[in-house]
């Protein structure tokens, strides 16, 4: 039953994940309510692959015939000259016109207040979500509104949606960062702001490519500031470089800072390993992932991988080297099916396990 249930996860996060690299879009939720005791959420929006019609991979799917007048109902309707949507349903998904320029879209939604209510309420969140630039009802302008009302029991009212759907970017203050480090002295951390350009609500995640540097928060959305911190200074006198990154988990958008460090005092050679030590990068990834690996000297151990099943689909124990240096270890995905797995090093007396999200 625990494996089950391990199982189970593992294909939800997996599914939760693809579905963000799915949706690239846009859309405004508007919550249509007869004030008394019923309300639906109606979503207005543009998706890539959208068109005028019902798409059932978008999740718009056509409502049943309209009920009696004593019946709450509303919908999104056919708006005539952009879109068909037969009886109506919950969802309007429009084409993207532009990436260049804002465009407007025009949809129509349609209630009933029913039995009991004489006037419709239609709600939504203030400010607009990214980038939706502007919103009328009717003609009227909603800007720094997040309700408009009616008091006709049965009605339609034109919405209008302006989208801004110009390329996603990030820009980070400062553009680069310098650590000068005594390892004798408290390990010092820096703040970056971030700032998401032409969707102020974008998605991010942030990762670093060296193992002593920490960066958090490891994701978030819109403008934000993060903070990066020199995690290790165990290593010789010397200078390094790392590179700090900001992604889209959506879209093509990735901003890059790098990072100089130098340890004016420190060891003259590396310090053997106290204790076993793993992690991977990238993570989640899409072909393949690099295992950084530390041993002590002379204990023998075990690297393997697992899937959500708990089967060994890979056996990296032969690449493993008597060394207490950081060994990296490429861990090629090959033709493994998208989910979670679980790498494991091994020793007689210590287990470390790390979790890995493949993607395809």
């Amino acid at each position: 039953m625990k494996s089950l249930s391990i199982c189970i996860l593992a294909l939800a996060v997996f599914a939760a994940a693809a579905h963000a690299q799915e949706f690239r879009g846009a859309e405004i939720g508007l919550q249509v309510s007869n004030q008394v005791d019923r309300s639906t959420m109606l979503v207005l929006g543009v998706r890539e692959g959208a068109s005028p019609g019902l798409d059932l991979t978008l999740e718009e799917y056509e409502l049943p015939p309209v009920p009696p007048n004593e019946i709450f109902d509303a919908r999104v309707i056919s708006t005539p000259g952009h879109s068909q949507l037969g009886l109506g349903g919950t969802r309007d998904y429009r084409a993207i016109e532009s990436t260049t320029e804002a465009f407007t879209c025009t949809y129509t939604v349609s209630w009933q207040c029913g039995e009991g209510s004489s006037e419709v309420l239609i709600s939504w969140s203030d400010p607009y979500p990214g980038r939706i630039a502007a919103m009328t009802i009717d003609g009227e302008d909603m800007a720094g509104k997040s309700s408009w009302s009616s008091s006709f029991t049965q009605g339609q009212a034109t919405v209008r949606v302006t989208f801004n759907y110009r390329a996603l970017s990030f820009s980070l203050t400062p553009a680069s960062l310098t650590f000068d480090v005594n390892d004798r002295n408290t390990l010092p951390s820096r703040e970056l702001q971030l700032v998401a350009e032409n969707d102020a609500s974008a998605a991010w995640m942030t990762s670093v490519d060296v193992p002593w540097l920490g960066v958090e928060p490891a994701e978030g959305n819109g403008d934000a500031t993060i903070t990066v911190r020199v995690t290790d200074a165990d290593m010789p006198i010397g200078n390094y470089t790392g590179t700090l990154s900001v992604r889209s988990p959506v879209y093509p958008a990735q901003t890059d800072v790098p990072v100089t460090l130098s340890i004016t005092v420190g060891t003259e050679s590396p310090p053997a390993a106290e204790r076993m030590q793993l992690s991977n990068y990238p993570n989640p990834f899409v072909r393949s992932t690099r295992l950084d690996v530390r041993l002590p000297l002379g204990m023998p151990a075990t690297l393997r991988v697992f899937d959500a099943l708990g089967r060994c689909v890979v056996d990296l124990t032969p690449q493993l080297a008597e060394s207490t240096d950081m060994q990296r270890i490429m861990f090629p995905a090959g033709n493994l099916p998208p989910g979670v797995y679980t790498c494991r090093l091994q020793s007689r007396q210590h287990t470390l396990t790390r979790s890995m999200l493949l993607l395809k």
